[in-house]
């Protein structure tokens, strides 16, 4: 699927009204292609060279909605964006992860440990062989859950602060009801 080259698209900066009315007009649009996707999945994993925003589905519900892009560390360094759809899914996915990579595990592990009265011990990541162990138990199990799961993916170039592929996660979410995203900052 090739990155979209429309001018909302591009990369260019969403610094005006004019940009911002761009984007606006764009979403639906980006959202109708997502749903329309290739399903991705561990037997066909999501391509490495491209980034946007994803989308993980089961038995029809969508759940949870993540973007790939510019992380602050590799603009700071004037370095290409290290995130890709294939990155971000193998960090959902893979079990050698941790949970900072892997926020949707982590909170469908939290869920698990909260349905069956299990405390999940604060570090529990670095004693995972010890008294963490049944918290990473439940985290490798989310792991292998979310590598059942359909991926959708939409491809396009973000700006360089990560405005468009933040608007449009956010967009996907409220669109969607994705019951595992969460917003709020700690």
């Amino acid at each position: 699927m090739p990155e979209s080259s429309s001018p909302s698209t591009d990369g260019t900066p969403i610094n005006s009204a004019a940009a911002w009315a761009q984007l606006s007009d764009w979403l639906p649009e980006m959202l109708a292609e997502l749903l329309a996707s290739e399903v991705y999945g561990i037997d066909r994993r999501p391509p490495k060279d491209q980034r946007g925003v994803y989308l993980f589905t089961e038995r029809g519900k969508h759940l949870y909605v993540g973007r790939t892009g510019i992380t602050a560390r590799s603009r700071a360094s004037g370095g290409p964006p290290i995130t890709s759809f294939r990155h971000r899914f193998d960090q959902h996915t893979q079990l050698g992860r941790p949970p900072g990579a892997a926020s949707f595990a982590n909170r469908l592990m939290q869920k698990a440990a909260m349905r069956r009265g299990i405390e999940i011990p604060g570090d529990w990541w670095k004693n995972r062989k010890t008294e963490g162990a049944e918290a990473c138990g439940l985290f490798l199990a989310a792991k292998a859950r979310i590598g059942a799961m359909e991926c959708r993916v939409v491809a396009f170039g973000d700006d360089l602060k990560g405005v468009r592929s933040s608007v449009g996660e956010i967009y996907v979410h409220t669109q969607l009801r994705t019951r595992f995203n969460d917003f709020s900052t700690s």
